[in-house]
């Protein structure tokens, strides 16, 4: 697991790109109706939500990049989101997006967060179920926001506090 340097960044957007066209189709998501999906990012969108105070990380299998996702503090005190979560369509099945959320989790709480809170097209019932199985609760459910034809489900999960260093 590593943060991804701005060289790194076409890599990430080739993983994006091709993780969430898995589910475009099925939901009506197109690049007319819903150009925010990162299905349909142009080339500089991965700088453009490092600009906005996320990092970006990643995980590589066999020298490529297979899964990577963005972290970073929300508006709110205490709580921090984690955004554009993708799995290679080849690499999923093998822990990768659990290992995603457990980094999004440890750095959240590093810096000071209570929460972690992703949103997920609310119509993806195995995507929320999969959220759920990692401790994920439901908090605001079939949110709709302008430029999006699907409803949106606001998810949590609480961090406990990180252990002090005992020095050993």
């Amino acid at each position: 697991m590593e943060e991804l340097a701005p060289q790194r960044h076409a890599e990430c957007l080739d993983v994006l790109r091709r993780g969430f066209a898995t589910v475009t189709d099925e939901y009506g998501i197109t690049a007319d109706n819903t150009p925010s999906n990162p299905a349909f990012w142009g080339d500089d969108a991965v700088a453009q939500v490092v600009a906005r105070g996320f990092t970006v990380y990643g995980v590589d299998v066999a020298g490529r990049l297979a899964g990577c996702a963005f972290v970073g503090p929300s508006r709110e005190p205490g709580r921090w989101s984690l955004r554009h979560l993708a799995v290679a369509p080849e690499a999923r099945h093998q822990g990768i997006g659990e290992a995603l959320v457990a980094e999004a989790a440890r750095r959240a709480r590093a810096g000071g967060a209570t929460v972690l809170r992703i949103g997920i097209v609310a119509e993806n019932v195995q995507l929320s179920d999969w959220y759920h199985r990692l401790g994920f609760v439901t908090v605001e459910s079939g949110m709709r926001f302008p430029g999006l034809v699907f409803t949106v489900d606001h998810l949590e999960l609480t961090l406990e506090p990180a252990e002090p260093s005992t020095g050993h």
